[in-house]
């Protein structure tokens, strides 16, 4: 059986964020150094990956999305500026789509095949969208009700590839990894989760998710890898959010590092998700 993990990066500033919304915060201050220690740790590990990436800062981070891509990673779209789909219009996400895709193809100068939704707001409407838009897959789905934010994204009538990955007409779905724990679902998949919860909480549960799993799926942001101090905007934030906003960064690149060493123990592959379009499509 073969086993693959696709560990990818959400490429979009602190300010970006949900927290933040509604307000008018300083953006002179930037988290985005967080991209180069991950791709570092990713050089270190000799792994590829893809970066969704939010295409109004695509001329900012321009030499180093083009080196990315040179080095092999994939670079595809997290939308314009972090907008959720689900507070758009059809009209306006479609728009969305076309926007970021043009604009970060326009400054890579490759292909931008794949989509993933901020916050993972996304539904079967805008699913659709997403593929009228000439992309060929999304990684927006999340099964997973504990979040307010997050969509609800129904692919029954796809087709299994494997768990976690489904297609229909040649468009896949990736889905980002949970586990199933007491009649729910727990992200082991990063982000939030992988910087708060400690190592010795999410080290069995993403073990027992390896254990019977195909494919892996990690998300992560620049700001959870920045060394440097949060913004004086997180001042503004209430307690819970500061606490959620900030808490664990300083642990995040050992606890990634460990993860590696996990995944390459369990002999998963690192694959970037056009990686397994392909295969997909050479299989069938």
């Amino acid at each position: 059986m073969k086993r693959y993990a696709v560990l990818s990066m959400d490429v979009e500033d602190w300010y970006h964020l949900d927290y933040f919304a509604g307000l008018t915060p300083d953006r002179s201050s930037s988290l985005l150094d967080g991209l180069d220690v991950y791709l570092s740790l990713l050089e270190r590990h000799s792994i590829r990956t893809t970066f969704f990436v939010l295409s109004e800062l695509a001329e900012h981070l321009g030499s180093t999305l083009r080196s990315m891509a040179a080095a092999g990673h994939e670079i595809a779209s997290h939308g314009v500026a972090h907008k959720r789909p689900l507070k758009m219009a059809v009209e306006e996400f479609a728009d969305d789509l076309r926007q970021s895709k043009a604009r970060l193809e326009n400054v890579v100068q490759r292909p931008v095949e794949g989509f993933r939704a901020p916050c993972f707001s996304m539904d079967r409407a805008r699913l659709e969208e997403v593929r009228k838009a000439g992309y060929t897959y999304d990684s927006s789905r999340i099964d997973f009700t504990g979040h307010p934010l997050y969509g609800s994204l129904n692919v029954d009538d796809f087709e299994t590839v494997s768990p976690g990955h489904s297609a229909q007409h040649g468009f896949h779905e990736f889905e980002v990894s949970t586990l199933p724990v007491l009649r729910k679902r727990l992200p082991v998949s990063g982000g939030g989760y992988l910087r708060i919860a400690p190592w010795g909480i999410m080290r069995p549960l993403i073990q027992t998710y390896l254990q019977s799993s195909q494919l892996y799926v990690l998300y992560i942001h620049p700001f959870e890898l920045s060394p440097r101090p949060l913004p004086a905007a997180a001042a503004k934030l209430s307690f819970p959010q500061r606490l959620r906003f900030g808490l664990g960064r300083a642990g995040v690149a050992r606890k990634l590092e460990k993860l590696i060493r996990l995944l390459k123990h369990g002999g998963f592959s690192f694959v970037t998700f056009r990686d397994l379009c392909q295969q997909s499509v050479g299989q069938a």
